[in-house]
């Protein structure tokens, strides 16, 4: 019978061995926390903003009529989100209609429109309550608005139509974003 001497070889190998279960052993008791932490939304929606004076005036009169575009309200709940307070940016790319308005609150037939395509975005910042945080929050559209384009004398600016889309809630501390669906809305018939 022979002697069974454990080779140099087979000693490495198993110390090899051993360090690699030692350090699959710390990974997975590190990764357990950021599990529990791992931030996602819930839910999420946007909608025109119900006090907006676009969405709620009389399209009955031009003495309603507007050329503000209505804001936006984007609700959310985003869980996992640790203990830190979360920067959200909130955006949408706009393409709203402008025209002119006479004083009978009739729409003439001319040219007298424009198309204006911009973006709107916000930032806020909100404090975490049990890891998760629910909010709703109006993004102000008045920034689109055009420019260089004016009505004859008699007539009045307001907005015709617009359309919101790629409507985003980006949560920039942790690098998650919810993209809800399109809006759009005829403002003046």
């Amino acid at each position: 019978m022979t002697d069974q001497k454990p080779t140099r070889l087979s000693r490495k190998v198993g110390q090899i061995g051993l360090a690699i279960i030692a350090a699959l052993a710390v990974v997975i008791a590190l990764a357990s926390p950021a599990y529990a932490n791992l931030p996602h939304f819930k839910a999420s929606s946007v909608s025109l903003a119900t006090g907006s004076s676009a969405a709620t005036r009389s399209a009955a009169s031009s003495a309603g009529a507007s050329a503000q575009l209505p804001d936006l309200l984007f609700t959310w709940t985003e869980v996992g989100v640790g203990n830190t307070d979360v920067n959200y940016l909130l955006s949408t790319d706009v393409t709203a209609t402008f025209g002119c308005v006479n004083g009978g609150g009739k729409h003439p037939s001319a040219t007298n429109k424009t198309t204006v395509t911009a973006s709107a975005h916000s930032t806020v910042t909100l404090k975490v309550k049990n890891g998760q945080i629910t909010a709703s929050v109006i993004l102000d559209t008045s920034t689109v608005f055009p420019t260089g384009f004016a009505c004859p004398g008699g007539q009045t600016l307001v907005a015709l139509s617009a359309t919101f889309t790629h409507n985003m809630i980006t949560d920039e501390t942790n690098g998650v974003t919810a993209t809800d669906e399109d809006i759009s809305v005829t403002l003046w018939p």
